[in-house]
């Protein structure tokens, strides 16, 4: 069976996030968060009760901007990854202008079917599914005169 076999059973559309939520810095990373689960769908095949399972293996981002992010995850948030905010990480990019690019998420399932209570068996091929896009407002960023030491206080406004 291929994976041109299951038109009949949908895979999820993934959801897509960033951080921070919707804009960017120029010269700063932009954190990109991609969710999509293992997930079973039922349904007819060939004339007979069926499940189908995906699995997700791959996820691709394209920015917008002529590059693109190919991760075996989806990302975490940087709270998560335990790191401060805008740094770096393996679903992360720095825009190097400013603009509204839309960034687009397609993730890659691989499949199992099973008729009844037989073994899960595997579909050839994969299956990409891409999101809607999102558009990020990539804008500069200057510095101003802060209340307090960022020495002292690193976490203050504008430090």
């Amino acid at each position: 069976m291929s994976i041109s076999d299951l038109v009949h059973f949908p895979a999820a559309v993934p959801s897509k996030g960033m951080e921070p939520n919707g804009w960017a810095i120029t010269g700063l990373p932009a954190n990109f968060l991609a969710r999509a689960s293992v997930h079973v769908r039922s349904g007819v095949l060939l004339g007979f009760p069926a499940e189908v399972r995906f699995t997700p293996i791959r996820f691709h981002w394209d920015l917008g901007d002529g590059t693109r992010i190919d991760s075996s995850t989806g990302g975490a948030t940087w709270a998560a990854l335990g790191v401060p905010e805008f740094s770096d990480t393996a679903t992360s990019h720095i825009f190097r202008s400013t603009g509204r690019p839309a960034v687009v998420l397609s993730v890659v399932y691989s499949a199992e079917y099973r008729a009844g209570a037989q073994p899960w068996r595997p579909v050839q091929g994969t299956l990409t599914i891409a999101a809607s896009p999102l558009t990020v407002v990539v804008s500069t960023a200057a510095t101003v005169l802060v209340g307090q030491d960022c020495t002292a206080n690193p976490a203050g406004p504008g430090c």
